[in-house]
C-alpha cells in the first residue's frame, strides 16, 4: 500500500509535468500567432507587388477572415458545387479556426442561406443533398466562348 508521501510525491510529478506542458502550449500559441502575423505580412506584400510584376495573385489565405468573407472566397476559388460539409472541410484545409464557434455547421448553413438570399450564391438540390455554388457575377454568352 502506498503512503502518503508517496503519492504526494506522484502529485508533485504530474503538477510539474502539466506546468511543461502549458508553459509548451503557450510557446508554440505565441510562437503560431506570429508565424499567422508574418504570413498576413506576407500576403499584403504579394498583393501590392503582384500587379508590379504582372502577376495574377490571388490570395487564398483566409484565417484572418470574418467566417462570411471566408466562406465567399471559398465558393470563388472552387469550380464545383459544394455542399455545406465540403465547405467545412475547404475551410479546414486553409487552416481556417472553427474553434471559436460553438456550432460550425449551423453557422455554414446561416452563412450559405444568407448568400444564398443575396443572390451571391445559388442553391442546388441533389435528390436530398444541397449544393452551394458561386454566382458569375458576368453571364457568359456563347460569344464569350472561343471556340
Amino acid at each position: 500500500m502506498k503512503t502518503t508521501e508517496e503519492f504526494r510525491r506522484t502529485y508533485d510529478d504530474l503538477s510539474a509535468e502539466k506546468d511543461e506542458l502549458t508553459n509548451r502550449r503557450t510557446e508554440l500559441e505565441n510562437e503560431l500567432a506570429e508565424v499567422k502575423t508574418k504570413i498576413a505580412h506576407l500576403d499584403e506584400v504579394l498583393d501590392h507587388l503582384a500587379p508590379l510584376s504582372s502577376i495574377a495573385y490571388i490570395e487564398t489565405d483566409i484565417m484572418g477572415f470574418g467566417l462570411t468573407d471566408a466562406i465567399r472566397r471559398v465558393l470563388t476559388n472552387s469550380v464545383d458545387k459544394l455542399s455545406a460539409t465540403d465547405v467545412k472541410q475547404r475551410l479546414l484545409e486553409n487552416c481556417y479556426d472553427l474553434s471559436g464557434l460553438s456550432s460550425p455547421m449551423a453557422s455554414i448553413y446561416k452563412v450559405l442561406s444568407r448568400l444564398e438570399d443575396s443572390g451571391e450564391a445559388e442553391r442546388e438540390r441533389e435528390g436530398s443533398k444541397v449544393f452551394y455554388k458561386w454566382k458569375r457575377s458576368i453571364p457568359i454568352s456563347d460569344e464569350d466562348i472561343p471556340f
